[in-house]
Formats: structure tokens, sequence, C-alpha cells
């Protein structure tokens, strides 16, 4: 059998309860639900700094976020490695091409990739650098329709919660244009060589800009209520300035209403585009030899616990879908051959977006780097529930000094904020919306996670949150002044005419 093709589906700022297929009750998802019929659905999988820049190194790289020197949002962040997924796949022989949205710079650095169709919600490239170096491929598709500079002229910001339905014609949303521009690179593919694509959706991340059909779908459906546990009438500094920054006490039912209908109807518009993406790998005669890989670069809190935006470690923050479903045909066949492989099965073990480029290397036979950070999940995929590749994962985030740190085994979870100390315990397995905070009963678990983040710190040179073997907050616990929050008011990135 010769290689097989590797489709790596991603979406951008989608938690991983937003599925039918994991028990959301109005979320209409049929095509995602049908690839977890078909594959494996890791219900335990991490963004572990979980921002678009780091999220998308760790896809590329293999490695976590501290190893790459980058554990929170950074402009201008340059790739540590010339060892990438895209460049390894191409020296195995793969044609690499990539459409939507990478957050990588230089902007036009291909990283390995034959090509690159740029979707990157409207930045002008050039970041760190003195010199404006126009705007990317979707800007430059949208003048030629004859809208120059209208893709944000619905006048929702891209990191903002209202939401307003797309204002062109449906087919110039930046969805359907990933969507047309990544089945054509499958039709134009190279018939020699394997096709390794990444189809970057921007979706749902802000701005909300759904499509009226997709809206429509869910005009009678009353939206679910933000999970708010009892711990979170205090929360940490850390927590505070997150809830300050974005509104999280001055947006309105009806703001929040607004933002869970345009969530909703943006991944119905994915899945719309997906089953798009697999109708034409089926018609080209690729299905049968093709890997289909589905995940977020990280998720959203959508209001859970009086917090809205990413940049956390509570679940709808940080917790990611990720579907692998092997190919159709005689590739499967050789996949189960002497296991107990069965499509439709869950898995509960710590995974990470670090895993996707040694899982992708473990497909395509190609030897993936020593000492990545990630590992393969091809024998979860064999045998699910059997096997696991780490007992615990590890999330970081934020300057030194004010990071938030998690490690969860998938059933129970721990964070700490360095910044005061103050800490969280949750049974996730029974507490999947972690309203019961159990660090003050559950001093069995606490010491067992607790003793597992400091060795991992600990581990490190010199790491300044652990002092004579414990951790060691930077300050002391304290709230926000009202002038503090005041000063945390932004306009959330909008986009004008250009």
């Amino acid at each position: 059998m010769s290689q097989p093709n590797i489709v790596l589906i991603t979406v951008d700022q989608m938690r991983a309860d937003l599925l039918g297929c994991a028990g959301h009750p109005i979320v209409q998802t049929p095509h995602m639900d049908n690839m977890a019929r078909q594959g494996v659905r890791f219900e335990q999988a991490y963004s572990t700094t979980p921002i678009c820049i780091p999220a998308r190194a760790s896809i590329m790289t293999g490695m976590e976020g501290h190893r790459m020197g980058i554990t929170t949002y950074v402009e201008g962040f340059q790739l540590p490695t010339g060892e990438t997924l895209p460049q390894l796949l191409s020296d195995g022989g793969y044609e690499t091409r990539a459409v939507g949205k990478m957050h990588v710079y230089p902007e036009r650095c291909h990283y390995g990739f034959d090509s690159m169709l740029l979707c990157e919600e409207g930045r002008m490239f050039g970041a760190k650098s003195p010199h404006k170096r126009g705007y990317d491929d979707y800007e430059m598709w949208l003048a030629e329709q004859g809208y120059p500079g209208q893709g944000f002229a619905h006048g929702m910001a891209n990191n903002e919660y209202a939401m307003s339905p797309w204002h062109l014609p449906d087919h110039l949303h930046p969805t359907e244009w990933i969507a047309d521009q990544s089945c054509k690179a499958i039709v134009r593919r190279d018939w020699t060589r394997p096709l390794f694509l990444w189809a970057s959706f921007t979706a749902p991340h802000p701005p909300l800009t759904p499509l009226m059909r997709d809206l429509y779908l869910y005009e009678r459906d009353a939206m679910p209520q933000p999970a708010v546990g009892d711990w979170a009438k205090s929360h940490s500094l850390y927590h505070e300035r997150l809830a300050a920054a974005y509104g999280a006490d001055t947006r309105t039912a009806k703001q929040a209403d607004l933002a869970y209908r345009g969530f909703f109807a943006s991944i119905t518009q994915v899945d719309r585009a997906i089953n798009r993406l697999i109708g034409t790998l089926r018609e080209a005669g690729m299905l049968d030899n093709t890997w289909l890989i589905f995940t977020s670069d990280h998720g959203d809190s959508m209001g859970d616990h009086r917090i809205w935006f990413k940049a956390n470690f509570l679940q709808g923050a940080c917790r990611i879908p990720l579907i692998i479903v092997p190919p159709a045909g005689a590739g499967r066949e050789g996949l189960t051959a002497g296991t107990t492989w069965t499509p439709g099965l869950i898995d509960s073990s710590p995974v990470g977006l670090q895993d996707l480029m040694p899982t992708c290397l473990d497909i395509a036979g190609i030897a993936a780097p020593d000492e990545l950070d990630g590992r393969s999940l091809l024998p979860i995929v064999r045998e699910p529930g059997q096997s696991a590749v780490r007992e615990m994962i590890l999330g970081e985030f934020g300057v030194t000094g004010k990071r938030s740190l998690m490690v969860t085994d998938g059933k129970w979870k721990y964070i700490w904020y360095e910044e005061d100390g103050r800490e969280l315990l949750f049974d996730i397995s029974r507490d999947p919306q972690e309203l019961t905070d159990l660090s003050g009963s559950e001093r069995g678990q606490l010491k067992r996670l607790k003793t597992d983040l400091t060795a991992r710190l600990a581990a490190r040179e010199a790491d300044p949150a652990v002092r004579e073997g414990a951790l060691a907050a930077s300050g002391p616990i304290r709230s926000l002044s009202e002038r503090e929050k005041a000063l945390m008011a932004q306009y959330y990135n909008p986009r004008g005419l250009h």
C-alpha cells in the first residue's frame, strides 16, 4: 500500500463539548459526528498553551510551549526549528499544502509547505517589521470579486462577542473560501505523490458573523446558560484580569444569547464545509487511502464561571475536540489487523496538540525527531482504552511570575496560579463543568497532582515557581481595584475598511 494521504482539518476557538457526538443537545454537527462514528474521538484532548500562535506552533513542531520559548501570545514569533511537520512530510515524499489560518511569522514563510493560501482575519502582514506587506490571499480574492477591503465591513471585531449575520453574498464568507480552496487543492494535487493538506478554518473564532441560513437552524432554540461554580465568586488575579478585559461583568443576557447563536451557527457552517471536503476526496478516489484528523487550536470559556475568551485552563478554554479517522478502505484493514479496534470508540487518556506531528509522521511511515514532547496516537487509535501515551499532561500559560499552570490525568485536574498562589482541584470525570472546587477536601488527590506539577517545574533550570521543593507564589492574594479593571477595557481588535 502506498503512503496514505493525510487531511488535517482544524477550526479556531471551538471547545470540545460543542459537538452532537459529545452530547450537546443543540449544536448541529452531523458530519463531525459521522467522523467520530468512523474513527476515534479523544474526549480528553487539550490545548496546553490555549491561544492561537503557541497552539499552532505545537502542531507544527510537536513541542510544548515552554520548549519552544512561547507560553503566551507573541506576535512575530518564529518557529524555533526547521524540523516542522510539513517539512518532514515533504522530505518524506509528500506534497504539502495549507489553506486558511496559519498565524506564523514571517507570515509568508512556508515552513516546509509546498504552497500556502492564507486567510488571517484581516491582519496586515509585516508584524514586528517596519514594512507593510499587504494582506492575505482571501483579502486579495475578495477584492477581485468586487469587494476590496470590505471583509470586516460588518463592524464586528475579531476578539469580541457581539454577533451580526454575514453582510456580503454567502459565497464570499471566509469559511466558504477556505472550503473551496481546500477542495481545489485536492483536485489539483500532484497525482505522483501522497497529499498532506491542512485545511485551517478561522471559524468559530470571532468575529461572530455566521450565514443567515445557519442562524435559522437555531431560531427556535433556547440557548444554554453559562456554567458558574460557587468557587467563581472569588477569582484568582489571573481570572479577574480575563473577566475585566473581555467584559464578563458588563455583558447582558441578550448579548450572551446572541454570542452562543453565533458560535453554534458558525460551527454548523464549518460542519457543512467539512462534508464538502470529504465529498471531494471521495469523488477524487482518495477516501479509501486518506486519514482524516479534526481538531481545534483551543476553546473558549463562553461565559462559564464569569469568563469569556481562551488563555485559561478551565474546560471550555483548554479542552478541544480531536477525532482521528483511518482510511475507509484497505488502509483501515491494515491498521486493524490483529487488534480489537472498532469504529466509533471514545478514548479518555490525556492527549494534546503536540501529539499531532508524531501521529502524522507515524501514519506516513516517517521517523519522528528525537526528544519531541508529543507522542504518536496511533497505538490508541488501534486499541482505544487499551493503551495511553502519557499518564498526565501539563498546561502552561502566561509570562513568568503571572502564569496559570495545570496538570490533569483526564479524570482529575489541578490548576495553580503563580501570581497569588490560588489553586483549584476538580474531579472532571464526575464534574465536567467544574462546578465544585475540591482543593479543600480531597487532600490526597490535591497532593498527588500538586506533587506532579512541582516535579515538572523543578526539573527545569531555576524555575522561580519552585522554592525549596514547593510551589511558591510571586505575590500575595489580592483583588483588582475598580480602576485596574477599567484600564483593561479594550476594543477587541476591530478591523476597518482598507
